[in-house]
């Protein structure tokens, strides 16, 4: 199996004020040549036939992201997520002018009507659209990166919320298509790929409790039940080093005893990946 490599990329602008968008690696599905390609996880990236798209303005890019992920929207939510506080809707139609200059032969695809703005799809690639049918190859390989990671509208709390929230749904998105593989991979008594996924899935999200127990299952069933109390030991003091003391129901559910019983001993601190305060995953 090819191994997809995560590259580290940012936002950049060049002299004239225009942001340059930059590719990120590893996407959760490929695309297909030369139709328009979104990417939204990692550092935001718009390529059209093969060729990066350059936007004048942020809020540009982010009003195209945002159409592109949440469908038609009403011109005052627009205005109110991208430029709170502003006095009508002259930023809203600059803002719709640049994005179909950057669209070049694709300017049709954004729409307006009388009540607001869509951006159509048709033939088009979106990085996040498939997760919930994602195959077993692509699920492993993808290494999904922050969500809109560097695309920060300086001032607007608004957009800086929707990225939190938005951001959460889709690793949550993530991560029940990688319980979902794992539990029918066990079902179907294929363990080694059983614990590949569950390995993942542990990965993604170092401190989800249901995450190191479906790994657990898994440890059991490819026949290395003896690693299944070291992990869960890790686990607890991972956990509890960032958010306080397991229940006893928690601890039962992970195979280990009450707090009282546990055993005094340092538990190595494993070098995995976290979901952050903000809920964005990183995969620093």
């Amino acid at each position: 199996m090819t191994s997809v490599q995560t590259s580290t990329v940012q936002t950049s602008t060049v002299p004239n004020g225009t942001v340059q968008t930059s590719t990120v690696q590893a996407p959760l599905t490929e695309p297909q040549h030369g139709a328009l390609q979104l990417r939204v996880m990692g550092t935001p990236s718009v390529r059209l036939g093969g060729r990066e798209l350059h936007f004048k303005t942020r809020k540009a890019l982010a009003m195209l992201l945002y159409l592109a992920l949440e469908g038609p929207q009403a011109q005052g939510h627009l205005s109110e997520l991208l430029w709170p506080g502003a006095v009508g809707s002259g930023s809203l139609r600059t803002a719709a002018l640049h994005l179909r200059t950057a669209l070049e032969g694709d300017a049709w695809r954004l729409q307006t009507s009388w009540c607001g703005l869509s951006l159509d799809l048709s033939g088009a690639w979106l990085d996040v659209h498939d997760v919930a049918t994602l195959e077993v190859r692509s699920a492993l390989n993808a290494r999904p990166g922050e969500f809109m990671a560097g695309l920060y509208l300086r001032g607007n709390a608004a957009w800086d919320d929707y990225i939190s929230r938005r951001g959460e749904e889709l690793c949550t998105d993530f991560d029940l298509r990688l319980e979902g593989l794992a539990t029918d991979a066990l079902g179907r008594g294929e363990a080694a790929l059983a614990l590949a996924l569950a390995t993942r899935r542990q990965e993604l999200d170092a401190y989800s409790q249901d995450a190191c127990c479906q790994l657990q299952e898994a440890m059991q069933a490819a026949g290395q039940g003896h690693r299944t109390a070291a992990l869960a030991l890790a686990f607890k003091g991972r956990f509890e080093r960032e958010f306080g003391p397991l229940s006893e129901a928690e601890l039962r559910r992970l195979g280990l005893p009450d707090q009282e019983n546990i055993p005094v001993q340092p538990v190595r601190r494993w070098s995995l990946p976290r979901f952050g305060s903000t809920g964005q995953l990183s995969l620093a």
